[in-house]
């Protein structure tokens, strides 16, 4: 670690703190466990080193301390500000989806026959994630926990760039090669790696745009440039995809100038991008006929590394099963692939009522993001909107590409800010109120207020 020859004691830290913070949370605040948890979600391969030791409970620690934290919440009562808040807005939608895919799990065992034991293990880790939503819109409750937060993301992105960048460097980059490709993020791949690049990094730009801190703008410009210089080298084709409409996106809803930038950069991209990048690109042009995993898109014939042929079956699958699908997490089980695309694996599996509980997630995720943007009354406050906004853009497009969505290291952090937002939006929605009956000073309306479009 850092050159130190301290990497083979980083997992007893880490346990040794997983005990101290879960006591803490439990007793004194929540935010504390929350806090640990993302910091340790970019690093989760020193956490993965941690699970997998011979330390007594080592492969529960996660388990114990999200525990420590409900029992916490639970026990400490219900927060004042809390409980004027009201219930959390994706309470049943939460519902629903604990519901609906612990049915589809039970399913896809009792029906298809799947293997049960590690498809529960992945469903429980899926379910802590909407489990830690609901924490931090309840119970976190302090602004300097919140600032904590954001150092301690701030930190974990700058180490995780700092070691995949030490891992990079004995790689062979100059032309590509599939050997070329590092991974970043435990035992998940390098798609994984770019793809949660392309979500966070859109969030640190939706910050980096509207946030006016001087100081804050520093570390987003730093983190981003960190950030870009992973994901580039990631090699993730639907991550670079995900990325350009993410910026896209932004022009359009932000900043016109950055229309034109993009634009620019797609006729000049070869000048600059590093040959080994252009080389990944163009091996996805194929001359047609000559390869049976791709498909036309837009004129050209663009090979699919075998999507092709498993998005079919995918298909039939959901053919033959539209309503109920073969069950939480088991397509890879029946047909020995993954379907690269979260939409079709939900689809296949859960059906038409899964992909449409997949779906109004994002909608809702839009919704949050959206209102805190045009309805926030600090800048701050519209940043964190806006930047929650531009990562579920990023989460939308690089989900059509693989399953980058149940993965607890790639969409803790997502969650969590999502729990932060809708809170935010419920606080000012109710001083906001209470303005309006007289009870307090006069906060001046959001809404009538005009938007700054300069994108400064």
């Amino acid at each position: 670690m850092l050159g130190l020859g301290l990497s083979q004691y980083v997992p007893y830290v880490i346990y040794g703190l997983f005990f101290v913070v879960a006591l803490y949370a439990m007793f004194v605040r929540t935010e504390a466990g929350i806090v640990y948890l993302c910091f340790l979600f970019p690093l989760y391969g020193a956490l993965e080193k941690t699970i997998k030791s011979e330390l007594p409970l080592a492969t529960d620690v996660v388990d114990i301390l999200l525990i420590c934290m409900i029992l916490g919440a639970v026990f400490r009562g219900s927060d004042t500000d809390a409980e004027e808040r009201g219930r959390a807005p994706l309470t049943v939608p939460i519902l629903l989806l604990v519901i609906y895919s612990l049915f589809s799990l039970l399913f896809g065992t009792f029906v298809t026959g799947a293997e049960f034991i590690e498809r529960f293990a992945h469903w429980k880790n899926y379910m802590i994630m909407p489990v830690l939503y609901l924490l931090t819109y309840y119970r976190f409750e302090d602004k300097r926990w919140e600032t904590l937060l954001l150092i301690a993301l701030a930190l974990a992105f700058l180490v995780m760039d700092f070691r995949f960048q030490q891992s990079f460097k004995w790689v062979q980059h100059t032309h590509y090669q599939v050997r070329s490709r590092v991974g970043g993020i435990g035992f998940l791949g390098p798609n994984e790696f770019g793809s949660f690049h392309t979500i966070y990094t859109l969030f640190l730009a939706g910050m980096f745009l509207l946030d006016k801190h001087m100081k804050r703008r520093i570390v987003y410009a730093v983190l981003i440039c960190c950030n870009l210089y992973a994901l580039v080298y990631s090699f993730s084709r639907g991550s670079y995809i995900g990325f350009l409409v993410g910026l896209l996106f932004i022009g359009v809803v932000r900043n016109r100038v950055l229309l034109v930038m993009l634009l620019i950069f797609l006729f000049t991209w070869r000048s600059f991008v590093p040959l080994s990048v252009k080389e990944r690109i163009d091996g996805s042009f194929v001359e047609e006929g000559t390869r049976e995993d791709a498909m036309v898109v837009g004129g050209g014939v663009v090979e699919t590394a075998g999507r092709k042929q498993i998005w079919e079956k995918a298909l039939k699958s959901f053919a033959q099963s539209p309503f109920s699908g073969t069950g939480y997490n088991t397509f890879q089980r029946l047909h020995g692939k993954d379907t690269h695309s979260v939409y079709l694996k939900t689809l296949a599996e859960q059906g038409i009522f899964g992909l449409m509980l997949y779906l109004w997630l994002y909608i809702l995720a839009i919704r949050s993001g959206w209102r805190v943007y045009r309805e926030g009354s600090e800048p701050f406050l519209k940043a964190c909107g806006f930047g929650f906004l531009c990562a579920t853009v990023g989460s939308i497009v690089v989900n059509l590409f693989g399953d980058r969505w149940t993965y607890l290291q790639l969409g803790g952090i997502y969650w969590v800010m999502w729990g932060l937002v809708d809170q935010e939006y419920t606080k000012w929605k109710k001083a906001y109120k209470e303005a309006e009956d007289g009870a307090t000073g006069p906060v001046p309306s959001p809404l009538l207020a005009p938007v700054d479009e300069s994108g400064g």
